[in-house]
């Protein structure tokens, strides 16, 4: 009886113990779990500083960061984007002058093809007869690099907030556009923004080509 008794007593000194060293590694896998999750959002903190940093650097203006609007990225490796024919948006742009002044835009274009090629810029929108173009078409051999500056002059009747909005094409191997904005106000901010654009063809493959095929818009089957 006497064995049985310290037998029992040991195993359940044992369990005890057991228990004990289980809820140790519970604590400390609670306590690793919330570090880990306290290093990964300094880490996100530190990457979305560092992104923004890099991005100011490569797209600043002449006096500071314009207004720029960047396409959002796919939320999923699944997402679908929009196909290689349809033009790319390469930023949007927005500032305020005084009636009768100009904003400017200098397209900085890389022919990254190894054809020459001509590249084209034009305006469309409503205010697409107050901009000029120095050039208007820009030759470039391969892997040469030019610019073509877009001018939005203001009319001198323009009144205090009144908005000019323009769409600024260039044409080269893909067509590119951005949205600009020029308002009208009683002072002049910095209006001269830069905007690099590197053209050429896309010859990769991607797994989501198969997936487009010809869908007219309902206006041209009506009218076929």
């Amino acid at each position: 009886m006497g064995s049985n008794a310290n037998l029992g007593t040991n195993l359940g000194q044992g369990l005890s113990d057991l228990g004990q060293i289980i809820d140790r590694l519970i604590g400390v896998q609670r306590t690793l779990s919330e570090e880990m999750l306290k290093l990964v959002g300094d880490s996100s903190d530190a990457l979305t500083g560092a992104m923004t940093g890099l991005m100011r650097g490569s797209l600043g203006s002449c006096c500071g960061m314009p207004k720029l609007s960047i396409p959002q990225m796919t939320s999923s490796c699944c997402d679908i984007p929009e196909p290689c024919w349809m033009p790319r948006l390469v930023g949007e742009f927005s500032c305020q002058v005084c009636a009768g002044s100009a904003a400017s835009i200098r397209l900085c274009v890389t022919n990254e093809d190894i054809r020459r090629r001509t590249f084209t810029a034009l305006a469309s929108g409503p205010a697409a007869g107050e901009v000029a173009f120095a050039p208007s078409s820009l030759a470039l051999g391969p892997k040469e690099r030019g610019s073509i500056t877009a001018t939005l002059t203001l009319p001198a009747s323009a009144a205090d907030h009144q908005a000019f909005e323009a769409i600024i094409w260039l044409r080269g191997c893909r067509d590119y556009y951005l949205r600009w904005t020029v308002t009208a106000g009683s002072r002049s901010q910095c209006c001269a923004h830069e905007v690099c654009v590197c053209d050429g063809p896309d010859n990769i493959l991607h797994w989501y080509d198969h997936f487009y095929c010809p869908r007219p818009c309902l206006d041209e089957i009506r009218q076929g």
